[in-house]
């Protein structure tokens, strides 16, 4: 038996297939030890054609081809009962693998025998998504309570294939299925004995595509969507409602309330009838589940199902007004070298602010400071609902336990990795915004420091190319990631553990690294010098850069190049760390032609807008890329010329030019 079956349901499929297949082609796991099922859903157009091409020039490979079902549950079962690998990992026609995922997932999941193994994914619109604040994988999380181990509840996961064929689990089929995936998760997280958590290597890459796709439509239908949220909340109670899920089972239903039921009340879109069948529909459910859930949801939260269960529809509009959203403001300053890679620090400023409020609070906050207490601004009338009810509505317990987490993302490959992570807040007030009668909004400020260490301890962990730095908090039930900004300008090189990379300030003020000179040249610098002295048939020229801090050795091979990036001869930075313990020094060195008089240099893709000038007596003038003479075209050199002429002419002209006809 191979040891896994990728399971691919498609349905008049993109470009992106292709991409797909790439990376399937460049997994680290051998060929012919994985299997792809591409099984189409009866797609009208050519799709089927191309999946019988792929089979063609793989024999891993098989495709199928089923009647229209109008949704990848079909596909998906089909591809379960035609599998021949140990293991089964469903892949989206438009998501990718990455290249070590397969590997690593079949190597885990054999090591601790899992049903079911959830990996480290990564979502191509959204920082920070699905990161767990976790630094090494975990071989059991099936009697985690605070996270659930299936979270988020997706189908890019691997399980074990006769795990699956023994206990009947399948995906719902029948036209639509809203959420077939939550069903599936949750009958397999009902019957596994171990699930497996792959954190140390990434996994699956979501591609979020800006053509419309199904999940995009699961809004458009409020009746179906309504019908799903109570099948939802049915499958959990058949399914979870056994003594060893006693204490998950009020967390799963408050996290449901929470993601299906509550943001069902913002009305702005909904018509009288619409909100009617809202009401209508949450009176017949929140009865059927049990309100031992509502304790696991944050005290506004829990003040708004209160108000549904009571029947007070009449408040919510009045409560939704007051929602807290978080605003955060991470701030970095100078970032500092160092030999095991790039120390941050990070000033972290939050607050709560209205719908389209800035992000100071002001005036109106929906969160204050009452005393040394952190108190929701509520509704007058909500309020009194709360206090009759025995609601409170103090939340300093819960902003001082805000959570975040300092991430670093790759800018080409979007994959997240926690640099750092922390807990607690200060609070205190907005300065320069006290109000005896409103009340002072609310403000918390913390502080995060991570070091980076710039190792490449697992594939995919480090690569070449610009990384950004965000910030994950979690307040009150509520995340927000922000880009990490900084006041800091300039670029600071370095190389450490054999790595060149370029701290700098972004265009839109964030803090963000080039790693391997992808962006900027490390020659590009005011600070470097050049010389060159005869050597047989050509000339060698030494570039010193005094700017680079050296932590490590390092060799890189680059090239010289002319004006129109011909390549006149190889190049080579050569870094050196000091024998005495002092700073090293880098230098690029490499034969020139004794015919070149205008030098470049150039590394990989990455050409450097510095030239140097090689003169007779072996000096180098160095051109810094700001003093490079301007590229003429006909357009410039006939503005230049139109400036010459005297004002007095260009007057005369431009009559002329303009005169009635």
């Amino acid at each position: 038996m191979i040891a896994v079956t990728v399971v691919v349901p498609t349905y008049r499929s993109s470009a992106h297939l292709d991409d797909l297949v790439a990376s399937l082609d460049a997994q680290t796991l051998p060929q012919s030890d994985f299997e792809v099922v591409l099984v189409d859903d009866g797609s009208p157009d050519g799709t089927f054609a191309r999946l019988e091409a792929f089979a063609r020039d793989r024999p891993n490979y098989r495709a199928f081809r089923l009647e229209h079902t109008g949704w990848p549950s079909r596909p998906r079962n089909h591809g379960i009962d035609v599998a021949n690998g140990r293991y089964v990992v469903f892949l989206d026609h438009d998501d990718r693998l990455f290249p070590d995922g397969l590997r690593a997932a079949v190597a885990l999941a054999s090591r601790t025998g899992a049903d079911v193994l959830d990996g480290k994914e990564s979502k191509s619109d959204s920082p920070g998504w699905a990161m767990r604040d976790l630094v090494r994988d975990v071989d059991n999380a099936i009697d985690w309570v605070r996270w659930h181990p299936l979270v988020p509840m997706n189908p890019h996961k691997m399980f074990r294939t006769a795990f699956l064929r023994e206990q009947g689990i399948r995906f719902p089929e029948g036209g639509r299925q809203i959420w077939e995936d939550i069903f599936f998760d949750i009958a397999a997280h009902a019957r596994a004995q171990v699930v497996s958590l792959m954190v140390e290597t990434p996994f699956y890459y979501w591609n979020r595509p800006e053509h419309a796709t199904t999940s995009g439509t699961f809004y458009d239908d409020l009746d179906e969507y309504l019908d799903a949220v109570a099948r939802v909340f049915r499958w959990i109670d058949d399914e979870l409602d056994q003594p060893r899920f006693a204490q998950l089972l009020p967390r799963f239903r408050a996290y449901q309330l929470h993601m299906r039921v509550l943001p069902l009340f913002r009305w702005d879109p909904r018509t009288v009838r619409e909100r009617d069948r809202i009401c209508a529909f949450v009176a017949g459910l929140l009865p059927t589940i049990p309100d031992d859930a509502d304790r696991f949801l944050d005290p506004w939260r829990r003040i708004k199902i209160s108000l549904l269960r009571a029947g007070r529809f009449d408040l919510i509009d009045a409560h939704e007004r007051t929602f807290p959203m978080l605003a955060c403001a991470p701030t970095a300053h100078a970032p500092q070298w160092a030999a095991d890679g790039l120390r941050v620090e990070v000033a972290l400023a939050w607050s709560f602010v209205h719908d389209g409020a800035g992000a100071g609070g002001g005036a109106g906050a929906p969160v204050r400071c009452e005393g040394a207490r952190a108190v929701l601004a509520l509704d007058p009338a909500v309020a009194a609902f709360a206090r009759e009810h025995g609601l409170r509505a103090d939340v300093t317990d819960e902003l001082r336990a805000v959570t975040y987490a300092l991430d670093r993302r790759s800018r080409t490959q979007k994959i997240d990795w926690m640099l750092a992570h922390g807990r607690s807040a200060e609070l205190g007030a907005v300065d320069g915004d006290r109000d005896a009668v409103r009340g002072t909004p609310v403000a918390m400020r913390g502080r995060i420091g991570a070091a980076w260490d710039l190792v490449d301890d697992g594939p995919g962990r480090l690569h070449d190319g610009p990384w950004d730095l965000y910030v994950r908090t979690t307040a009150m039930r509520t995340r927000v990631v922000r880009q990490v900004r900084t006041t800091w300008t300039g670029r600071s090189w370095a190389i450490v553990q054999g790595q060149l990379a370029a701290a700098y300030r972004a265009r839109n003020g964030a803090l963000s690294v080039d790693v391997g000179q992808t962006l900027f040249s490390v020659v590009d610098d005011a600070a470097t010098a050049a010389s060159w002295k005869h050597d047989g048939a050509g000339r060698k020229l030494e570039i010193t850069l005094p700017h680079v801090q050296v932590h490590a050795d390092c060799v890189a091979e680059g090239r010289f190049v002319d004006a129109s990036g011909h390549t006149l001869g190889g190049c080579r930075l050569v870094a050196r760390v000091s024998a005495a313990g002092g700073e090293g020094e880098a230098k690029v060195t490499g034969i020139v032609p004794a015919r070149a008089r205008i030098v470049g240099v150039a590394f990989g893709a990455t050409r450097a807008h510095a030239r140097f000038r090689l003169a007779r007596d072996g000096r180098v003038a160095v051109v810094p890329a700001a003093e490079r003479a301007p590229v003429l075209s006909i357009r410039g050199t006939a503005r230049r010329a139109w400036r010459l002429v005297p004002s007095r002419l260009r007057t005369r002209l431009w009559l002329w030019r303009h005169r009635r006809r």
